[in-house]
């Protein structure tokens, strides 16, 4: 979850997951085609030359503030061939919530199988277990003919016994339900987490949305896409997202550089990432009120490390990258929630 102090803002980032041609893309088609326009943001489809990834996102209309904060959830999809890996571990990353949306077809059992290995795979990559995230399995396509039985695809998938629904996407059947579903969990995790607070599930309160089931549903070529490059996400979207670029140029490192900023008018005389091979640099990119900034960057031993703090100054994460000796120039871009 994302917490925006200065909008007063919690939000949550819910991931559709599954096989190619499942239906996660149908499930958000119907979902923003019955929403009401003034509780759900613009629908975006971050693009490369060959994948697509869409997100949007959506007001609960029945949820009181948690701790003066109000919720929010966004809505993504992640590219169903298993070719676009990277790409689905790079929306799967900070996912709070996952649809795990699988075709109910008997020739597509294996398909389900391979990606739902995948989900644990990926998850697993970014020291996450499925034991610990909100997970919702959805059946879909369960209008055609030699489908699975749901016995059948609960053993193959659903050994976690977490909530299933049957669902026609195409008509919206079960759609809504497994939204409310993996919503009402994932708002019930983010208040354990918040609050300090276990929460029984048994006296919860449904999230609703506000829908229209008997509104038509916008076909996939008139959907209102804001089609953006994934080289070129602006800053005020993909999450309230905001892009600080670094440059650090190797033939300018300073000897042994503590304390030194960007700012600094005077920097230690040059040296050559070959010559020497230790730096330190600190900077927080200027902004204090960030809710992520970089504590410290240190090259040692070719191993370029850095810390970033939240604003509490915090320890949220290390990163540490091989450099290769040769290299002259890199370019940092921190992509943070504000």
């Amino acid at each position: 979850m994302f917490i925006n102090h200065a909008s007063k803002q919690v939000t949550a980032k819910i991931v559709y997951y599954g096989p190619g041609l499942s239906g996660k893309t149908t499930n958000l088609q119907y979902i923003f085609s019955v929403t009401n326009p003034k509780s759900r943001g613009e629908l975006v489809s971050i693009e490369t030359d060959i994948e697509r990834t869409l997100f949007f996102d959506l007001l609960p209309i029945n949820v009181g503030l948690i701790k003066g904060y109000q919720t929010k959830f966004q809505l993504y999809t992640v590219p169903g061939q298993v070719f676009y890996d990277a790409t689905r571990k790079l929306v799967l990353k900070g996912a709070d919530g996952i649809v795990f949306v699988a075709d109910s077809q008997e020739l597509m059992e294996e398909a389900n199988v391979e990606s739902y290995e995948n989900l644990l795979g990926n998850l697993q990559d970014q020291n996450q277990s499925i034991d610990d995230i909100p997970l919702v399995f959805q059946y879909n396509k369960r209008d055609l003919n030699r489908v699975s039985h749901v016995k059948k695809l609960d053993g193959l998938l659903n050994g976690l016994k977490r909530p299933r629904f049957e669902a026609v996407a195409t008509s919206g059947g079960g759609v809504l339900e497994t939204l409310r579903e993996i919503s009402t969990l994932t708002l019930e995790k983010i208040k354990e987490l918040i609050e300090h607070t276990s929460v029984n599930l048994e006296k919860r309160t449904p999230i609703q949305f506000d829908t229209n089931r008997d509104k038509a549903i916008i076909q996939k070529e008139d959907l209102p896409l804001k089609k953006i490059s994934v080289d070129t996400i602006p800053q005020e979207k993909f999450g309230q997202s905001k892009k600080e670029e670094l440059v650090v140029d190797i033939e300018e490192i300073p000897l042994e550089l503590e304390d030194y900023h960007q700012t600094d008018s005077n920097p230690p005389a040059p040296s050559s990432l070959q010559q020497h091979n230790k730096f330190e640099l600190l900077d927080n990119l200027g902004d204090k009120t960030r809710m992520t900034m970089i504590k410290k960057i240190r090259l040692k031993d070719s191993i370029l490390q850095i810390d970033l703090k939240d604003s509490d100054a915090r320890i949220l994460d290390s990163l540490n990258i091989t450099i290769d000796p040769e290299i002259k120039k890199i370019t940092l871009i921190l992509d943070v929630k504000r």
